[in-house]
């Protein structure tokens, strides 16, 4: 699997210790996650401060993608966006909004894309589901795959445990594009994603 491959797991931790140390030890790495249909690795981190404003946050953000470049995405854990305000019991609302306001916003591969894309259609065929389905996200929790496919609502589809235990959900498509597209956006922008999901930009 190239998601748990050893040289990738080496790259992401070198680029965890440069942001940990760039940062004054603010930030610290938490996961990552795939995005096989968009061809990105998202790498996640927590903001160890016990104050800080969006303001902030976008230097920070600013300063993961730096570090990243091309080569990853880069946000936060949904903890540090609630704690400036970002409100995750309207989030589903607001990703809807968002779906026609970036709906023009370019998304591109990164160096990844065909590694995490053959690990998605591994993954599907091993959970006896058709390898074209659209992957949204595949995260690695222990050893049990989640995969998180493309489609019209939120809700579980199956579970299954040889030749390894896989947990297949469905997810709206149309809010999961809006997020990754913002997420470019932000990107592009030098902004924090937080501004988006709150709408102060």
């Amino acid at each position: 699997m190239y998601l748990t491959d050893e040289l990738l797991a080496n790259r992401i931790q070198e680029i965890s210790q440069r942001a940990e140390l760039m940062s004054g030890h603010a930030i610290s790495f938490e996961e990552y996650i795939a995005l096989p249909f968009f061809g990105q690795i998202i790498l996640r981190f927590m903001l160890n401060l016990d104050d800080y404003t969006l303001d902030d946050l976008d230097r920070y953000e600013s300063l993961l993608n730096d570090i990243a470049g091309e080569e990853f995405m880069t946000d936060f854990m949904g903890v540090v966006y609630k704690k400036v305000g970002v409100d995750f019991l309207t989030l589903d609302q607001r990703l809807t909004e968002m779906t026609s306001q970036y709906m023009n916003e370019e998304i591109h591969d990164s160096m990844h894309a065909d590694g995490i894309r053959q690990d998605a259609a591994f993954l599907l065929k091993s959970a006896g589901l058709d390898t074209n389905v659209p992957v949204w996200e595949i995260q690695v929790e222990n050893e049990e795959y989640i995969l998180l496919l493309l489609g019209k609502e939120n809700k579980r589809l199956l579970t299954v445990d040889e030749p390894m235990k896989i947990s297949v959900l469905e997810v709206d498509g149309d809010r999961a594009t809006s997020l990754i597209k913002a997420a470019f956006y932000c990107k592009k922008k030098g902004i924090s994603l937080a501004r988006v999901l709150m709408n102060q930009l």
